[in-house]
């Protein structure tokens, strides 16, 4: 009986957790922010067709399960949006597809991958060839409803957002509000760091939100910020050649305020 069991345990799945097989599939696609309940794509997440990457979100969710920080795996469509930076119809549409394909269950709305599944999905990505397949970027429209285009920032989307934000990682990711601060630190970064000089409102929210995933900011909210009064001893106002699209840059005073800023924060 022995070895009949042997021979046919290659076959044979279980709903147990296997968390070395959970690692084998998403480690190279996600991390995830216990403290925020967040789950974070790295650059070959953004080469995954949209359900794999899906279902890779709901892999994430279900690690913050198992750290404890949540109390079940199961998440709706909304939170799979904001985390995968993918449309909401597209991801309810995807849901319902992989539903039907039987690669996830869903209760309530909600969804989450089977245990037993894992077996089938580490043979698929840990052997998936993502060699020369372009990455996607999330794209978004204007208040006029024409594509927004992010390709001067491409390189930045691609980086590791916390290699990015470096010591101001906390501060952008952590600290609520500070629109304006958090405008002249990516201003200060992207150029230090990319040799970009001058940012967008569209790409400042584009980074703060689809990249550093920090949830609720919209442009309007950095436009009010950047627009202030007493900000033009900060920033230059650079208009380009679309209708009302400027590119901020720091000016010198701008510059000491971040290096200033970076000084107190290195003190706590």
């Amino acid at each position: 009986m022995k070895n009949i069991k042997q021979k046919l345990s290659e076959v044979i799945v279980s709903e147990e957790l296997n968390v070395d097989i959970l690692l084998d599939i998403i480690r190279k696609f996600i991390k995830v922010n216990p403290e925020k309940h967040l789950v974070i794509p790295l650059n070959d997440f953004f080469r995954l067709k949209n359900k794999d990457a899906i279902l890779m979100i709901l892999l994430g969710f279900k690690v913050l399960k198992e750290w404890g920080t949540r109390e079940t795996e199961l998440v709706g469509p909304k939170d799979v949006a904001l985390n995968s930076g993918i449309n909401l119809s597209t991801v309810k549409n995807a849901l319902r597809e992989l539903e039907k394909e039987k690669q996830v269950v869903s209760t309530k709305g909600k969804y989450s991958v089977p245990n037993f599944l894992l077996y089938i999905l580490k043979d698929k990505f840990v052997t998936l060839n993502l060699e020369g397949l372009p990455r996607k970027t999330v794209e978004r429209k204007g208040k006029r409803g024409e594509r927004l285009d992010f390709s001067r920032i491409n390189k930045i989307l691609e980086k590791n957002p916390e290699e990015l934000a470096g010591d101001f990682y906390e501060f952008l990711t952590s600290i609520r509000g500070e629109y304006f601060k958090k405008s002249l630190v990516l201003i200060k970064l992207v150029k230090e760091k990319f040799g970009i000089d001058g940012l967008t409102t569209a790409e400042i929210t584009k980074i703060l939100r689809d990249h550093l995933r920090i949830s609720m900011i919209h442009q309007s909210n950095i436009s009010t910020a950047l627009g202030a009064q007493g900000t033009s001893k900060y920033l230059l106002k650079q208009p380009t050649n679309k209708k009302k699209v400027f590119i901020y840059k720091l000016t010198k005073l701008g510059g000491d305020f971040i290096n200033n800023m970076n000084l107190r924060l290195e003190k706590k």
